[in-house]
């Protein structure tokens, strides 16, 4: 079973907050490997997007927006 792990800088801000993002991100990434061998998540103010290789993408490479929380 194929599984997710996440390393973040700094979330000293609002820890509640990205510790929120940080596990939706997780649980995306490990639907996406199901799909994909492997999967990149970038993590910016407005909240992270997820890269993974797809046969459906133009360019081979799949993206996926998380909105940070509220």
């Amino acid at each position: 079973m194929p599984g997710a792990s996440t390393r973040t800088g700094n979330t000293k801000k609002n820890p509640a907050r990205s510790e929120t993002l940080v596990r939706k991100a997780a649980a995306a990434a490990t639907g996406l490997l199901d799909q994909s061998e492997r999967v990149l998540v970038v993590y910016d103010e407005g909240g992270a997007t997820l890269y993974y290789e797809s046969d459906d993408a133009e360019d081979g490479i799949g993206r996926r927006k998380l909105p940070r929380a509220s």
